[in-house]
């Protein structure tokens, strides 16, 4: 019972976080009707009369692709979620729209051949499920090889041809079990439309949820499902974010009742936290509470708040979640009605100001209401309780450790138990989502002493760390190391300085190269691969940048260019060389060879020397890494192409040492 709760909560995890990906673009579409709206209204009369057509064209230009996001919202989420869940797969995203626009099309078809009165319409979700299903089939086929003769469709052209063929039976069941379904829908999105405790437990189950991580998976039926509204070009919208930003008034009840708490109760809450913090540590906790408030107001992101009393104060968690359900009273006894698209911040404030109603009791009454509530019982319960809150905590938990991204990623690593404890890694706006092998082995206290604000551990391996807004750049620092294989050598790779200029003294075998251009000889012999069809996600995706794979038919490496040897793995699988030029190569033997923990490979290099063209760097054995690892695909990766115009791949079919590889433009 426990692991199949775990792995549902597992699952929630992954919906969740794939649900953002989606979620993201719509500030930049409620910018847009924002702007729009604003200029229509400022350029017509109340009878309607234009004054001024040229900035009224252009308020109906933005209002009307703005709005054209939120009207397609349903093909957004299939391909957000598709994505995100895919691992950031384009294909993934592609066959969605081919299944989403295949199954609404069987669907409608099945409603004829019914005879329904309704059209069936899955909505957003039937556009988050699609995006699972294609997602799913992604993972399943992208490396399915065909006959030759079928050849041409095998891979990753065979995961929309699946989709669709499986978003064609999906539209005949859902032509039958979703008629029901969406009547359900209905029903309780009317019934919590209408009811005045609505705004309440939406702005309460939120906050109940923000400890697991799940609310991602509660809020989108009430901003994207629940209620209707009709534009006037007869275009039916649902959702209370996109009802509100087509300029539905009676939108708006649900997501006013959070602003309350993003602009004046969280902040609260940080101020009562440092003045009750002890006096030799409040310096250091208004270094934290100041940013976390300023976030909550300006973005509405909360985990850094919330997640420094959350577990330290349950007390003050079961307060927090009525706080929000008072605010939701007062929000709707006030008949405030704000939207947002991305939280209830200031920022969103400004952008939905168009579409408000009696905002004016939000920062005259509710507000001022909900700011007092909020500091007097946290206040009051710090001290009474002798709650452990940021600045009271026992001595021996140790100061927030100062040291550089790259440096943070590989510690955070190590406390959580390495790179063999890590089974899955992903992040989400504001915390690292893991699957771990062993969440007992967790370094809790270090981990906090790494700035995480919060680690919530659910069971089953399930553990999130809250790190804030730089959660999603810690995730590809951590994949990053974990790919390379050595969580040591991200301190030498800091410490290592390489000289931009070049030096006096040639290889005899060096190529003669004009100054806008580096070329880049084989460092093995053998058959070229391109770095998509790497079986790695890791380096097939271009995390760690773009290049040319070799499928090597000799054990040798050779220095592919004069530089220097940055890196060399303890394992020796991988090293790392800059050029005088400032090019990062890593020449990764094999995938998964990490694991063979050095056997089979010897280095006739040491980390810090410097090489010239041909030099040999390491030796290995081609048939015992054929026979252990997963496979002998060695990517050559230039790790800061970024850096640079581009590159030109020189040769194709086979190649050997020394032979003319790359070139890269300065």
């Amino acid at each position: 019972m426990s692991n199949g709760r775990n792995k549902l909560f597992s699952i929630l995890q992954k919906i969740g976080k794939s649900l953002m990906m989606p979620v993201s673009v719509l500030p930049a579409a409620g910018l847009l009707v924002a702007l729009g709206r604003m200029l229509q209204n400022a350029t017509e009369t109340a009878s309607g009369e234009i004054t001024n057509s040229l900035f009224n064209g252009l308020g109906n230009i933005l209002y009307s692709g703005g709005l054209a996001i939120f009207e397609q919202l349903p093909v957004v989420f299939a391909i957000g979620v598709a994505i995100g869940f895919a691992g950031g797969a384009g294909v993934a995203g592609l066959a969605a729209v081919v299944g989403y626009f295949t199954m609404t099309n069987v669907i409608n078809v099945m409603g004829e051949l019914r005879g329904l009165d309704l059209a069936i319409n899955t909505g957003v979700f039937g556009g988050i499920i699609i995006g699972l299903v294609s997602a799913k089939l992604y993972q399943r086929f992208f490396r399915t090889k065909l006959h030759p003769v079928l050849g041409f469709f095998s891979g990753k052209r065979l995961v929309p041809i699946v989709t669709a063929a499986t978003a064609l039976g999906l539209g005949i069941l859902f032509g039958f079990i979703w008629p029901p379904i969406q009547d359900l829908i209905n029903s309780f999105g009317k019934s919590v439309m209408a009811s005045e405790l609505g705004p309440a437990f939406y702005a309460a189950g939120k906050r109940l949820l923000i400890p697991v991580g799940l609310h991602h998976v509660y809020y989108p039926p009430f901003l994207y499902e629940f209620g209707e509204f009709v534009t006037d070009t007869g275009e039916i919208l649902r959702g209370e974010t996109t009802r509100y930003f087509a300029g539905d008034p009676t939108a708006g009840r649900f997501m006013a009742a959070e602003f309350p708490i993003m602009l004046f109760g969280l902040p609260a809450a940080t101020l009562a936290m440092y003045l009750r913090a002890d006096k030799s540590k409040k310096k250091a906790i208004a270094g934290i509470m100041v940013p976390a408030a300023l976030t909550s107001i300006i973005t509405g992101i909360t985990e850094p708040i919330e997640f420094a009393f959350i577990f330290v104060a349950p007390v003050l968690y079961v307060f927090h979640v009525a706080g929000a359900f008072v605010s939701g009273l007062l929000t709707n006894f006030f008949n405030i009605h704000l939207g947002y698209t991305f939280s209830a911040s200031l920022i969103d404030y400004v952008v939905g100001f168009f579409n408000q109603q009696n905002s004016i009791y939000l920062f005259t009454i509710v507000g001022p209401i909900i700011f007092a509530l909020y500091f007097a019982v946290f206040y009051y319960l710090i001290k009474a309780l002798d709650l452990k809150t940021p600045g009271r905590e026992d001595e021996e938990e140790g100061e927030i450790t100062e040291i550089s991204a790259s440096e943070k990623a590989a510690e955070v690593l190590k406390a959580l138990g390495d790179a063999k404890n890590i089974e899955n890694i992903d992040a989400c706006i504001t915390r690292l989502r893991l699957n771990l092998h062993d969440s007992s082995i967790v370094d809790k206290k270090r981990l906090k002493n790494l700035g995480a604000s919060g680690i919530m551990d659910a069971g089953g391996g399930n553990v999130q760390v809250i790190f804030g807004t730089e959660s999603d750049q810690l995730k590809e620092e951590i994949k990053d190391i974990i790919a390379m294989g050595d969580v040591d050598s991200v301190k030498i790779k800091d410490d290592t300085t390489v000289s931009k200029e070049p030096t006096t003294t040639k290889s005899c075998d060096a190529p003669i190269a004009k100054k806008d251009e580096v070329i880049i000889k084989s460092p093995l012999t053998g058959e070229l691969v391109k770095v998509e069809d790497v079986p790695d996600a890791t380096f097939a995706q271009k995390f760690l940048g773009d290049g040319i794979a070799i499928k090597p038919t000799s054990g040798i490496v050779t220095a592919p260019i004069d530089g220097k040897i940055a890196q060399l793995f303890k394992t020796k699988h991988a090293i790392g060389i800059v050029t005088n030029e400032g090019v990062e190569i890593l020449i990764h033997i094999g995938i998964d060879t990490v694991n063979m923990e050095g056997r089979g490979f010897e280095a006739f290099v040491s980390q810090g020397d410097t090489v010239k063209v041909g030099d040999k760097l390491i030796e290995f054995d081609l048939e015992l890494i054929q026979n252990e690892a997963k496979s002998i695909i060695t990517p050559v990766i230039i790790t800061n192409i970024g850096d640079f115009k581009g590159f030109e791949l020189l040769t194709e079919g086979k190649v050997n040492n020394n032979e003319d590889l790359l070139k890269i433009n300065i």
